[in-house]
């Protein structure tokens, strides 16, 4: 099984690790919150701001953004059916980390595991949260990439990777060849039309920047008091 890189909803994925996933085709893009509300009648504020009339019409219409987006660079999507907390059912830690170990559990050992630093957004933390606790029972090469959007908010990127150090886990920017796929990834984030609609001009910009991804490991607590 290739790479396996999990997103908290429909767009996350290539807003934060679109130019990665250019370089990684074949990688299969597990969006956590996808599935269809219990109400698909009701409208949130935010589906009204993408131009929705309903949640059904807005989870059926991002997944089909989020199919096109990926097939323009080469990568699958598979889909959760656990509900985004915009429609006020949000799943445990634990329920999401069954859902995502047998994933793992497929997976060569060696084959990498792509998911947030959980910035901001509660979806974000959660979907992190039961993402450390899948790895911790299948270990493998892990990355955790910046949250687009949410780590341009002052201070917040280094707060968290402080907090993930005090966690016992060691983060270290990989080693990795310069990826130059920016046009593929403009054109992927443009599949996200409804999305972009509500963020407004200017509003996705950090999309554009530089990608940040960090090499994930359990700390050696013995070494690191050692050599303190």
């Amino acid at each position: 099984m290739p790479a396996l890189l999990i997103s908290p909803h429909l767009d996350d994925a290539v807003f934060s690790c679109g130019q990665w996933l250019s370089a990684h085709p074949g990688t299969h893009v597990v969006t956590v919150f996808a599935g269809l509300p219990a109400d698909g009648g009701v409208r949130t504020d935010w589906d009204a701001r993408c131009g929705f009339g309903s949640a059904r019409e807005a989870v059926l219409t991002r997944r089909e953004e989020d199919r096109a987006a990926l097939a323009l660079l080469g990568c699958e999507p598979c889909w959760l059916d656990f509900g985004d907390s915009q429609y006020g059912a949000t799943p445990t830690v634990e329920a999401v980390a069954e859902a995502l170990s047998p994933l793992l559990a497929r997976q060569g050992e060696d084959d990498a595991f792509v998911f947030p630093l959980g910035l901001f957004h509660s979806d974000h933390r959660l979907v992190h949260e039961a993402c450390m606790a899948a790895w911790r029972r299948h270990p493998r090469p892990a990355l955790l990439y910046e949250d687009a959007l949410y780590r341009g908010i002052p201070g917040l990127l280094q707060q968290r990777l402080a907090e993930l150090l005090r966690q016992g886990l060691q983060l270290t920017p990989p080693k990795e060849k310069p990826i130059e796929a920016a046009a593929f990834k403009a054109r992927a984030v443009q599949c996200y039309a409804s999305q972009l609609r509500a963020f407004g001009p200017g509003g996705h910009d950090d999309t554009a920047r530089p990608e940040g991804r960090w090499r994930v490991e359990i700390q050696d607590t013995q070494a690191a008091e050692e050599t303190s």
